[in-house]
């Protein structure tokens, strides 16, 4: 009876557990269709094995934002190829376990928390640009920014102009204004 019990008991832990990990693998963070972002982390160590700038998304699974950046910039597949060229595409996944180990482009370990913090990752949804050398290029965030935008965006980065001056400047040179969503 007491050894019937004790299985019993384990066969109901064991089912919580698989339970419990399914459903924690169905949490992770909504990317955009079709892009092939990687973590965080792994992003770093492929800029730096590769010498590509950054692309960082962030955002979290349930934010309503991401999805509407996703769904009316992201789905165009002009921009996928571009920026899957010319970056390495990493997410940063705000809501994650705030006490796990971020590592920084420059070799810094901080926890999630601070990393929020360090790279000023909240409102969603935000993009940042990091240099090969880990230096923030540019930062924009916001649900409605138009694939006009991030054409431009991609112009400064990939052509290396942000090392001679800022993104406006940029734009004023080409005799052009940072593209804004329609009112």
């Amino acid at each position: 009876m007491l050894e019937s019990t004790a299985r019993a008991n384990l066969s109901a832990r064991l089912l919580i557990l698989t339970v419990g990990l399914l459903l924690s693998a169905g949490t992770q963070a909504k990317t955009p269709a079709g892009w092939p972002f990687v973590e965080y982390n792994e992003a770093v160590r492929i800029a730096q094995r590769t010498h590509k700038p950054m692309f960082v998304y962030f955002g979290f699974s349930t934010c309503p934002y991401c999805e509407i950046a996703n769904k009316n910039t992201f789905s165009f597949d002009t921009l996928r190829k571009r920026y899957t060229e010319h970056y390495v595409l990493a997410y940063f996944d705000i809501r994650g376990n705030p006490s796990d180990v971020m590592t920084m482009p420059s070799g810094d370990t901080l926890t999630r928390y601070e990393a929020n913090k360090r790279l000023r990752s909240a409102p969603v949804p935000a993009w940042m640009f990091v240099s090969p050398e880990g230096k923030e290029i540019l930062m924009r965030r916001g649900s409605r920014t138009p694939v006009e935008a991030f054409m431009q965006f991609d112009q400064y980065v990939s052509s290396g102009a942000y090392k001679r001056g800022s993104f406006e400047s940029f734009l004023a040179q080409q005799g052009q204004q940072e593209a804004k969503p329609p009112e």
